[in-house]
């Protein structure tokens, strides 16, 4: 485990230069994903004491259509913090050299020590688990052959697989809440950890997987956990430019956009079209009914007026694309107004 879901305070005086960090021989442009972003290391003897020394960070800076979503990932950090969902710390910085800035995330991958675990990403499960899956639209991405599969490994004799179905609520709460649009198969995953030797070198996960069943032994079971819940700067209205926000004070054209909001997944392989955030919520209630209490406990101990001051204290960061307060208003009021839209769909539920 790493620091995921963890409060780290960043000052507002200590936005982080990355100017002269060391870039990942292998992922120096990382591939994933529709933004810019770099991964980097940290420096051995970091000037910052909220960061790890040498270790992986994923950098995703503003271009030119939506300068400042950047600002999405560090918010959403912020809120899975409140609402105890393990989001990878994010942190505000900016590289001299090209005078950009955006959001240093923090890899949730090799740890200072903590066990070594292989990241498989939930496209290469959907690619092996559903023929002829079309990775680059991902239509086929559905809840219930994600269950099928993450059951198969809970009741495997060999597998210790970390409590999915609470992580999939909150991911799934955590989602609805900021109105992340792009959680696709490629946006969540499994960490997956075995000290057989035989099975360092094996890079396709099918392989491995069928490998660790053939070769792990009963006693030493191989450990299996959801990845933190990552990738999140599709959300909290980032499209919305300053001069369109005032209509989304409207409650008819707030109720709009919200309706025209959708999850990635859909819940069934053979669902036409994805289902709204909320309704995906209810689906997962309805078959699961004390998912109901847990999604109300971590809606009454979220704090939304800590949450306001905490996203109020990030507008003063002084760097090039700041947090202004005029957005940082805005967010605050999506995201308590599907708040309460969540609360009082899911009051309902016993």
């Amino acid at each position: 485990m790493g620091r995921e879901g963890q409060w780290i305070n960043q000052p507002i005086t200590e936005a982080v230069d990355i100017s002269n960090w060391k870039k990942d021989d292998e992922f120096g442009i990382y591939p994933e994903g529709a933004r810019d972003k770099t991964l980097l290391y940290s420096p051995v003897y970091p000037s910052h004491e909220f960061l790890i020394p040498n270790h992986r960070y994923l950098y995703k800076y503003a271009f030119v259509r939506h300068p400042d979503q950047f600002w999405t990932e560090i918010i959403a950090y912020q809120v899975g913090c409140l609402l105890d969902v393990p989001v990878p710390p994010a942190f505000i910085a900016f590289d001299e050299n090209d005078d950009s800035c955006g959001a240093l995330i923090e890899w949730f991958l090799n740890y200072p020590e903590q066990p070594e675990e292989r990241f498989v990403p939930g496209g290469d499960i959907m690619v092996n688990l559903i023929p002829n899956f079309d990775r680059k639209k991902g239509q086929q991405h559905n809840f219930t052959t994600v269950e099928n599969h993450l059951n198969f490994l809970a009741t495997n004799k060999k597998v210790a697989m970390a409590d999915w179905l609470t992580y999939w609520c909150d991911m799934l709460l955590f989602d609805a809440l900021i109105g992340n649009t792009d959680r696709h198969q490629d946006n969540w995953g499994l960490l997956w950890q075995s000290s057989n030797e035989k099975l360092k070198g094996m890079q396709k996960w099918l392989l491995f997987v069928r490998a660790c069943l053939l070769w792990q032994p009963l006693n030493e079971k191989l450990k299996v956990r959801m990845t933190p819940v990552f990738d999140n700067g599709t959300s909290l209205g980032y499209e919305i430019l300053e001069s369109k926000m005032d209509d989304f004070y409207k409650p008819d054209d707030l109720q709009k956009y919200f309706n025209r909001g959708c999850h990635h997944i859909r819940w069934q392989l053979d669902d036409k079209a994805p289902v709204q955030h909320i309704e995906l919520l209810e689906s997962l209630v309805s078959k699961y009914p004390l998912m109901a209490s847990r999604i109300k406990n971590k809606l009454k101990a979220f704090d939304m007026d800590s949450l306001k001051a905490i996203i109020a204290n990030s507008t003063k960061f002084d760097i090039r694309i700041p947090l202004t307060e005029k957005r940082a208003a805005f967010v605050c009021h999506l995201i308590e107004s599907r708040y309460l839209a969540i609360s009082e769909r899911i009051e309902k539920y016993p």
